[in-house]
């Protein structure tokens, strides 16, 4: 495929192997921007290791809410 591909690439005016050329570019850019887009999801229990203070009335009411409730 690789041969078949070079024996076009070369019948081709300079202007259209600078197209073909930049094209390549592209395509390679879109996959690795594609590899890098993958993210990772969250899973319950996640953050249990982050968190390392916690208000002891953090489970409170907040009284500047008492009106609305």
């Amino acid at each position: 495929m690789a041969e078949s591909l070079m024996k076009i690439y070369e019948t081709m005016p300079a202007t259209a192997q600078k197209e073909l050329y930049d094209f390549a570019l592209f395509l390679l850019s879109r996959n690795e921007n594609k590899k890098s887009a993958v993210q990772k999801t969250s899973h319950f229990g996640g953050l249990k290791d982050k968190i390392s203070y916690i208000a002891p009335d953090f489970d409170e009411p907040i009284e500047d809410f008492a009106e609305y409730m």
